[in-house]
């Protein structure tokens, strides 16, 4: 799994890699962990190519099937100790108005993150 966890950029690309992360391979099945349900979709729908590339990194067991679970990555170690963070908390000044009334909890989340990178781009 150390292989494939390194090598995952290279396998799903740079937009994908920090919207997945690869979790367990038991029985022959991968699971990755991915970010929401759209994302899951369309990795679904690329399953055979990807399950290619993950083979080509895998040494001694290969995976015969990928599972996709829609649920929280690992944090990922982005060598910026000022980037703000996944789980990061914004001042009042940096979260857009009105997100704490959005009802629907992905949405808020969303919101909160471009937030978050709008706010690490500010100079």
């Amino acid at each position: 799994m150390v292989r494939l966890s390194s090598a995952w950029p290279r396998i799903v690309g740079p937009l994908l890699s920090g919207k997945t992360s690869p979790a367990r391979l038991k029985n022959r099945v991968l699971t990755v962990l991915v970010q929401n349900h759209a994302w899951a979709q369309e990795l679904q729908l690329g399953k055979p190519a990807l399950l290619e590339r993950i083979n080509g990194i895998l040494e001694n067991e290969k995976a015969e099937d990928i599972r996709f679970v829609v649920g929280p990555l690992p944090a990922a170690e982005t060598g910026d100790p000022a980037a703000p963070h996944e789980g990061a908390i914004l001042s009042p000044a940096d979260e857009p108005e009105g997100v704490a009334s959005v009802a629907d909890p992905e949405t808020r989340k969303i919101l909160r993150s471009l937030a978050r990178k709008a706010a690490s781009r500010k100079p």
